[in-house]
């Protein structure tokens, strides 16, 4: 009986966070968590149903709508025992750990789990590289993360907030003339974002030497919040 709630309440979740009800996605996560935690204290299995056997992914999952639902620190925790519950090496749990120690300040720590990730997916660029790259830029490592973000830039040129990445970079490494011109390739409407405090540090959450630095070059090509608004 607990299996087949417990299997019940991950098809409703799934729905859930595919609609963007991260709430209700979380809750119903927890209660699949517990059950699935209480299916585990078994000694053995009763009448044919098997214990819960992917708590790990069931942390992972509630991890990773944790972190895009504003809270890092119960993310972490999820996610580290999502790592240290999975039985060996897996990229899509470095990624999003790095994710939220990244969002928890540990850089350091998110550095080395995005760098184990990326080598595990070495032959395809993915955009969690992006977020590696700003990374690096904050730990000072700006030759490592602009090789990287160049990588991702060939992938997704277009994209808005690569663009953005891309100029900082190169205002870091003294071409401003560069930075600004990348800067204004990205459209008005969606480049006025990044003189938007709330659109850098919530939405896209980056880290503090990425915000200064797009911040500057925002200020330097005109934008400004009167003109967002």
């Amino acid at each position: 009986m607990q299996q087949m709630r417990s299997n019940k309440t991950q098809q409703v979740l799934f729905v859930e966070v595919a609609m963007g009800d991260l709430n209700s996605a979380e809750e119903n996560y927890s209660e699949a968590i517990d059950l699935c935690r209480e299916s585990q204290k078994s000694v053995e299995e009763k009448f044919g149903v098997k214990r819960c056997s992917d708590l790990y992914l069931l942390l992972l999952n509630r991890g990773t709508v944790r972190l895009n639902n504003g809270m890092p620190k119960e993310a972490l925790e999820d996610l580290q025992k999502a790592s240290a519950l999975r039985d060996r090496p897996d990229a899509i749990v470095l990624q999003n750990l790095a994710r939220a120690k990244e969002l928890n300040g540990f850089y350091s720590q998110a550095d080395r789990d995005y760098t184990v990730a990326i080598s595990m997916t070495a032959n395809e660029v993915n955009p969690f590289w992006l977020r590696s790259s700003l990374v690096k830029f904050q730990l000072g490592n700006t030759k490592e993360g602009f090789d990287l973000l160049k990588r991702v830039e060939n992938r997704f040129p277009e994209a808005p907030e690569v663009r953005a990445a891309y100029a900082t970079f190169l205002a870091a490494n003294g071409d401003q003339v560069a930075a600004q011109r990348k800067f204004l390739e990205i459209p008005d409407r969606q480049r006025l974002k990044y003189v938007d405090n709330n659109y850098l540090t919530k939405v896209i959450s980056w880290p503090p030497a990425m915000i200064d630095g797009v911040t500057k070059i925002a200020s330097a090509v005109g934008d400004t919040r009167e003109r967002q608004q």
